[in-house]
């Protein structure tokens, strides 16, 4: 994972989601899937890309649900990444989590 991913996606999300268009988002999770291939947060990615294609909901799931796990998910990872990268990665988990809130 490198650290310019890790920005640019801090960096569109403090922005809102709102301020993201659906093709870049699509982008920015296919790439990601790809580096967290193996990992369950590549296949809740999966979901969430599904959910912004088909208009809000993958596998019975809400964008907000699927949102809310993935910032879980990733606050968690946090604890066991990367010295150099923990810190960013929690403040992804935070911001996926607060852009879920945003969404109720």
């Amino acid at each position: 994972m490198s650290q310019v991913d890790i920005d640019t996606t801090i960096a569109a999300l403090q922005k809102g989601l709102t301020a993201i268009p659906t093709d870049q988002a699509v982008s920015v999770i296919d790439s990601w899937q790809q580096q967290l291939q193996g990992n369950p947060l590549a296949e809740q990615l999966g979901e969430l890309k599904a959910a912004l294609s088909s208009g809000g909901t993958s596998k019975g799931k809400s964008l907000t649900e699927i949102l809310t796990s993935i910032g879980q998910g990733t606050t968690e990872a946090a604890k066991t990444a990367d010295p150099s990268a923990a810190t960013k990665v929690k403040q992804l988990g935070e911001l996926l989590s607060k852009a879920a809130s945003s969404l109720k």
